[in-house]
């Protein structure tokens, strides 16, 4: 490829990757909208919706779960659009490269993440100064390190791999070409395995199978099951509280709210926006000490200069918020809200001491953690990824669009109610939450919306092309014709289960999963069963 095309490509992918950790964790660079637009602006919209869609599919499980560093599926997706387009609209050949490719992003993003670790240390050096604009810009460095990275592992690949992957395909065996687009079938199996291990297939078994029957047997689309499961589970939610309405009651009692209300206040909207704003800048500076300990203070700055005006208490301040901190983007801004709440009354003389501050940040994240991951990660993201990359798939130019747009509104919903509202409650909200039944019947419900729909991307997305037939006695024997007549999909099915069983047992399961995909694929291809 060019040189001036490949440094405006590779700008364009690394502008569009960085809002993953530097600005805003927005989605748009997800494999399903990311291949979107690479086609979009490579001229071909299909290939680009194919290969977004069947990607986002293989990472579907693959999350950032606590802090881990999974392979990379944004730039994954991102790059494997390039080399399909660039292959004349070959989308086996990116499909297959996606994981190398996230694999090798992976390290690169650790990296980066290592490199922050500088900047941090840097800010406790600015904050001991009391230089509070030196504190912001160290942290939003992170933003073009990250562009940095994800830029030059762009143009690497995109200037001097597509010659290279292009040479590579025309001297490849046409069994090994041929292979690869039987792994880009059975890769899918390994995002669905991951997440029914996620999703606790143990316990919700029923839920995946129900989902697998509806659509191999019925027909019914994963859209079609997503609004069927949705509605099952809206209809026993009603008559859940019908039969109890005092265990889903979920306001907080008026004595409780009007004493809150009642408070003093110092902070006003304005610096609620400010601090709101601030937060999807949460992971700018991630690294391996502290994680996301100066994105969260640097949303608490606005406040800090409003709460504090002798230079001591804003360093002390500043350095008791630039302490580890690792929570969901989303869920994170409730920790923001209750913390503010914190430095208000301590502010206003109240007995609230430093030490009071720290440990019930501490304690809070690791339960918002995990409802921001099992919710809004292995659950809610699923449900919309699964739609839009099916439609996607099928050449659907709205399906990248029906993932997006709940995503966004998630993200900027969540975030700003859980910032009001944890400063309006303080730790009542928390406490509210947890002595509640609100969080486990959400994530009850959203658990069993996730398991059918996984159910039914199996019927559609996983492809096991077995041509496998014995000649006896002048009859033909098709085995795949006989395995489908005891279970339509059983083979899709089966090597979903064997994938989660896999991922079960062994600690670096998906490696061998992945691996196990090209090796059945190319291997199967050479003696003749696919």
């Amino acid at each position: 490829m060019e040189l001036i095309t490949s440094l405006l490509l590779s700008i364009f992918i690394a502008i569009v990757i960085t809002e993953n950790y530097g600005y805003g964790y927005w989605m748009f660079s997800r494999p399903v909208f990311g291949g979107f637009l690479v086609g979009l602006l490579m001229g071909d919209l299909q290939t680009g919706l194919l290969v977004g869609g069947t990607i986002e599919l293989m990472y579907i499980g693959v999350l950032p779960i606590g802090g881990s560093v999974p392979p990379n599926a944004q730039i994954a997706g991102m790059l494997s659009t390039v080399f399909a387009i660039s292959n004349g609209g070959n989308a086996e050949v990116g499909i297959a490269l996606a994981l190398p490719i996230g694999v090798l992003a992976q390290l690169l993003i650790m990296l980066a993440w290592n490199i922050n670790i500088l900047l941090m240390h840097r800010a406790d050096k600015y904050i001991q100064e009391g230089d509070i604009k030196k504190v912001e810009r160290t942290h939003l460095l992170g933003i073009p390190l990250f562009f940095t990275v994800f830029f030059i592992a762009s143009f690497f690949a995109i200037y001097f791999g597509s010659d290279f992957v292009n040479n590579l395909v025309i001297k490849l065996p046409e069994q090994v070409t041929e292979g690869l687009k039987v792994a880009s079938g059975l890769l899918p199996a390994v995002g669905m395995a991951m997440l029914i291990k996620m999703m606790n297939f143990k316990k919700y078994w029923s839920l995946f199978t129900i989902g697998f029957v509806l659509a191999v047997y019925f027909n019914l689309s994963v859209l079609a099951v997503s609004i069927l499961s949705i509605a099952v589970v809206c209809a026993l939610y009603t008559l859940r509280k019908n039969n109890n309405s005092d265990s889903m009651d979920d306001d907080f009692d008026e004595e409780e709210e009007e004493d809150n209300v009642n408070e003093e206040r110092i902070l006003t909207k304005r610096e609620l926006r400010q601090v709101f704003r601030r937060s999807f800048f949460s992971m700018t500076s991630i690294n391996y000490e502290r994680y996301c300990s100066l994105g969260f203070c640097y949303a608490m700055i606005p406040a800090i200069k409003k709460l504090y005006k002798d230079e001591a208490e804003i360093k002390e301040a500043l350095k008791r918020h630039n302490e580890f901190f690792n929570c969901h983007p989303y869920t994170g801004n409730a920790v923001l809200g209750v913390t503010l709440t914190l430095e208000e009354q301590r502010a206003l003389n109240k007995p609230i001491s430093e030490e009071a501050i720290s440990s019930t940040k501490t304690a809070l994240m690791g339960p918002l953690s995990g409802i921001g991951d099992s919710v809004f990660k292995a659950v809610f993201m699923t449900i919309f990824a699964a739609i839009g990359a099916g439609m996607a798939i099928d050449g659907n130019v709205l399906g990248p669009f029906v993932f997006l747009i709940p995503n966004v509104l998630l993200n900027v919903l969540s975030r700003k109610y859980f910032v009001d509202y944890g400063y309006k409650f303080g730790t009542k909200l928390i406490s509210k939450m947890k002595n509640s039944n609100i969080i486990n019947t959400f994530v009850e419900a959203t658990t069993f919306v996730g398991m059918m729909i996984v159910g039914a991307m199996v019927v559609g997305f996983v492809k096991v092309p077995l041509d496998l037939v014995f000649n006896i006695s002048g009859s033909e024997i098709n085995i795949l014709n006989i395995l489908n007549g005891i279970v339509p999909s059983l083979l899709p099915v089966s090597l979903v289960l064997v994938y989660y069983l896999i991922l079960k047992k062994y600690k670096k399961g998906m490696y061998i999963v992945i691996l196990l995909s090209f090796i059945i694929g190319i291997l199967g291809k050479i003696i003749g069963i696919f």
